[in-house]
C-alpha cells in the first residue's frame, strides 16, 4: 500500500516546502510514497531533484470521464491507500478516481476560497479536510459542510529562509532614528480608541523614563487621530507610526528591540514572525489567552488598559538585557519544535496514521529511495 501527495501546479514557495517537509518526514519514517503532480510543473521538477518518488500526471481539475478512468488505473497501479490533496485542481481530477481505485482514505488541504472551487458533493467523500488556521476552520464550519472531520494542522515555517541574515537597522534609517536608540514596535486594533488611550498614557510615562525608546506604531485599518488629538495629545518625541507595515513586514521585524504584542485577538503570525527574528516580546493581555506567550519564559505580560505596567515592562526589558535574551531564546525554541516545518510534517504524518488505523490500513514500508 501507498501514500500519495497530490498536487496539481503549487505555485507559492511554502506550498511546495511543505509538500517536501512531508516527503522528507515520510522519507525517514521509511514509509512507502510517491508525489503525484503534473508533468512539468516546479513541483514535478523540484522533487526529481530532491530524489522523491514522484509520477507525472496532468491535474487540471478535469473529472471527465477517460481522465478519471486513467487516474483511476494509475492508482490502483500503485496501490495507493490514503492520497492527500494540496489543492483544488488536485481534488478535482482525483477524487472520483481515487473513489474508483477504492483509496481508504482520502484528506484535502482547504483554504478560505477553498468552497467557491470544490463541489460540495466531492466533500463528502473526505475522511477530513486539513486547514492552517483556527480562522480558516471556523469559516467552513460556518458553512455547513457535509465532511466527516476538520483537523487545524498548520503550514509550518522554514527556518532556512532565517539562517543566513543578519537582524537589520532598516526601520531606524527609514525614520531617522540615532544609532543608540531602541526601537519598540507595537501591533494594535487601531480603532480601539479606549485602548490607544492606554498606550498613549505607556508612552507619555516612557518619554520622561526612558528617552532612547522610540515607539512605532504598526497596523493597517482606521485610525482616529483627530478624535484622538481632541481627547489625548499624540505630540510625543518618542511615537511615530508606520501603516500599511505588511509591505515591509521582514524589514521592520527585523529592526525591532522589542515588541508589544497589543491584542489577544491578532493574528499570531505576527508572535511567531517576531519569535523567529528572536525579538523580545511584551504580550498585553492575560496569561493563558495564547499558548505562544508564557510569562518570564518566552514573553513577558502585561494586563490590559494599565499604563504604568506597560511603560514598567518596556523598561525593564530594555534594561535587563539578560532577560530579553533569554525569553527571546526560549520564544525560538518552543517556535522550532512546534511551528518549524519539520513540526507541521510530524504531525501531518501521525494524522496520516491516525487515519489509516481508523481504517484498518497498515502503511507500507520501503527500505530506500532512488
Amino acid at each position: 500500500m501507498s501514500l500519495c501527495l497530490a498536487a496539481g501546479n503549487p505555485q507559492e514557495g511554502m506550498d511546495l516546502k511543505q509538500i517536501f517537509f512531508i516527503a522528507q518526514e515520510l522519507k525517514k519514517k521509511k514509509t512507502r510514497f510517491f508525489i503525484l503532480t503534473s508533468p512539468g510543473s516546479d513541483l514535478y521538477n523540484q522533487a526529481k531533484l530532491w530524489g522523491f518518488p514522484v509520477i507525472g500526471y496532468k491535474l487540471d481539475g478535469s473529472s471527465r470521464w477517460l481522465s478519471t478512468w486513467k487516474l483511476c488505473r494509475l492508482m490502483k497501479k500503485n496501490r495507493i491507500s490514503l492520497i492527500h490533496f494540496f489543492d483544488e485542481l488536485a481534488l478535482n481530477s482525483g477524487v472520483k478516481a481515487s473513489q474508483k481505485a477504492g483509496t481508504a482514505v482520502r484528506v484535502a488541504s482547504a483554504r478560505s476560497d477553498f468552497l467557491k472551487k470544490v463541489p460540495a458533493n466531492y466533500l463528502k467523500s473526505l475522511d477530513s479536510l486539513i486547514c492552517s488556521s483556527e480562522e480558516v476552520k471556523k469559516f467552513l464550519l460556518k458553512n455547513n459542510l457535509s465532511v466527516a472531520g476538520i483537523e487545524v494542522i498548520p503550514p509550518g515555517i522554514d527556518f532556512s529562509r532565517y539562517q543566513d541574515r543578519q537582524k537589520k537597522n532598516w526601520l531606524s534609517k527609514e525614520l531617522g532614528f540615532s544609532a543608540d536608540g531602541v526601537v519598540v514596535g507595537l501591533i494594535t486594533p487601531l480603532d480601539d480608541l479606549k485602548t490607544l488611550r492606554s498606550y498613549f498614557e505607556a508612552f507619555r510615562l516612557l518619554e520622561k523614563q526612558a528617552p532612547k525608546v522610540k515607539i512605532v506604531i504598526l497596523g493597517q485599518g482606521e485610525l482616529h487621530l483627530e478624535q484622538l488629538r481632541h481627547e489625548f495629545p499624540v505630540e510625543m518625541s518618542n511615537l511615530y507610526f508606520y501603516l500599511g507595515f505588511l509591505e515591509k513586514r521582514e524589514e521592520i521585524f527585523s529592526s525591532l528591540d522589542l515588541f508589544i504584542f497589543g491584542a489577544f485577538s491578532l493574528p499570531e503570525d505576527y508572535l511567531l514572525e517576531a519569535m523567529v527574528w528572536k525579538v523580545p516580546i511584551i504580550g498585553v493581555m492575560a496569561a493563558g489567552r495564547s499558548d505562544l506567550l508564557i510569562h518570564r519564559e518566552t514573553g513577558y505580560l502585561v494586563p490590559p488598559n494599565d499604563p504604568a505596567a506597560l511603560a514598567q515592562a518596556v523598561i525593564k526589558l530594555y534594561l535587563d538585557r539578560a532577560l530579553s535574551l533569554q525569553l527571546s531564546e526560549q520564544a525560538y525554541n518552543l517556535v522550532f519544535n512546534k511551528h518549524s516545518g519539520e513540526a507541521m510534517a510530524q504531525k501531518m504524518v501521525d494524522f496520516y496514521e491516525f487515519l489509516a488505523l481508523q481504517k484498518g490500513v497498515k502503511l507500507a514500508r520501503e527500505g530506500h529511495y532512488t
